[in-house]
């Protein structure tokens, strides 16, 4: 169901018993994906239901900020999450990690490999990369970084492209707009995935992308949201998150 606040589109996705109690999860667009899955198997395994409202983190914030009511908060900003826990609107306590997301480098012609896709990075002044806005998105914030480790940003950003968001910046590419340029890996099929038709830069280049959960002071739902965030603790959860992409592992539980 979608619903319309203002100019901006959330995506709502009940996944419950009418019976039982619901968690509300405000979720980034950028998880949006195995969020969904967790909430069916949650479903199926506990008493309790979920619902999801995904949308871009910043409009997330803005509502949760001026009093829109959910259970948890999640997202790979912890700029957001932290405004959150200054504005005395989330529990830092119950702040956890639950994924972290990379960053490739990918083009929708199949044809170009992961070694072409390097060498136009490094060699090919003329054209064009996208690149999700740094200021506004912590995939493009760690492109950034990347790009300085690799010492390629001074000379590359006159090449650069800046999508909106990290979908925006998949969109860009996906539609042949803009050849090639940096995205989460899992925005990439699993098809793509298994042949590995990206380039991945050396991980230790950039922080980490942590998709962080939190528990927001206006939370109604206890009981389901106690049962959800023990469910994202296990390995069945962790297989979910891995299957789409992201790095899970018992180190970020914690």
């Amino acid at each position: 169901m979608r619903l319309i606040y203002g100019f901006c589109l959330f995506l709502n996705i009940s996944l419950s018993w009418a019976s039982h109690e619901i968690v509300h999860i405000a979720v980034s667009s950028s998880i949006g994906n195995p969020l969904t899955s967790l909430c069916q198997k949650f479903n199926q395994s506990t008493k309790y239901g979920c619902k999801i409202t995904t949308a871009p983190a910043g409009h997330l914030y803005a509502h949760i900020m001026h009093g829109m009511a959910y259970d948890l908060f999640l997202s790979a900003d912890e700029t957001y999450t932290e405004g959150l826990i200054n504005a005395k609107k989330a529990d830092a306590q119950s702040r956890i990690a639950i994924a972290e997301g990379r960053i490739v480098l990918w083009s929708a012609d199949p044809k170009i490999t992961p070694e072409a896709l390097y060498q136009i990075l490094t060699e090919k002044e003329n054209i064009v990369i996208a690149i999700a806005n740094p200021g506004a998105s912590s995939y493009g914030a760690a492109a950034r970084e990347m790009l300085q480790e690799y010492g390629l940003w001074t000379n590359i950003q006159s090449r650069l492209i800046y999508g909106k968001n990290i979908k925006h910046t998949y969109e860009l590419i996906m539609t042949q707009r803009i050849p090639l340029g940096f995205i989460s890996l899992a925005q990439l099929s699993p098809e793509v995935r298994a042949r590995k038709q990206y380039w991945e830069p050396q991980t230790y280049r950039y922080k980490p992308v942590k998709h962080e959960v939190i528990t927001l002071k206006a939370a109604k739902n206890q009981k389901a949201l106690v049962a959800f965030r023990d469910f994202l603790r296990n390995d069945q959860s962790c297989q979910i998150l891995s299957e789409a992409g992201y790095g899970c592992s018992n180190s970020l539980h914690t």
